[in-house]
């Protein structure tokens, strides 16, 4: 193993894939400050840019709820997702084919753990904070596709 942390890291995405804490639709954002959200909606939306076009596709945005509905990520993702071309509804409109897209960010050691869900796409990546405390990609997304159904 070249680094310890990786370890932990793949350890931690295997835990996480199979948590049932959050329901099969609903996106989860603790721990985003002002400062991280401008970078993580890129990245988020260059993922998703990568595997559907954007001008021709809609994103049913599964937004956090309850007390989760004010975090600092969501605005920013779907200003970012609107300003590459995505059309974005919320994920209880009723949207016509558009593409669910729910996402989960999560404190992980010294960053945090970010993951996606895009029709049967599943993609995370860690974020670590370097000594200044600014976001910095600390692995690249690790992506599972699972079968159709």
């Amino acid at each position: 193993m070249r680094h310890p942390l990786h370890a932990a890291v793949i350890g931690a995405m295997l835990l996480l894939g199979g948590c049932a804490g959050v329901g099969p639709h609903s996106s989860y954002v603790e721990a985003v400050t002002p400062a991280d959200a401008p970078m993580l909606a890129a990245d988020i939306a260059n993922f998703v840019a990568e595997r559907l076009p954007a001008a021709a596709t809609t994103l049913a945005l599964d937004a956090p709820a309850g007390e989760l509905a004010s975090d600092s990520l969501t605005p920013v993702l779907r200003d970012e997702l609107r300003r590459i071309g995505f059309g974005v509804a919320d994920a209880g409109q009723n949207a016509t084919g558009a593409h669910p897209l729910r996402y989960l960010v999560t404190p992980l050691d010294a960053g945090l753990l970010v993951r996606l869900h895009v029709d049967r796409t599943t993609a995370s990546r860690l974020w670590l904070r370097n000594s200044a405390g600014t976001l910095q990609a600390g692995s690249p997304f690790t992506v599972r596709e699972d079968a159709a159904e």
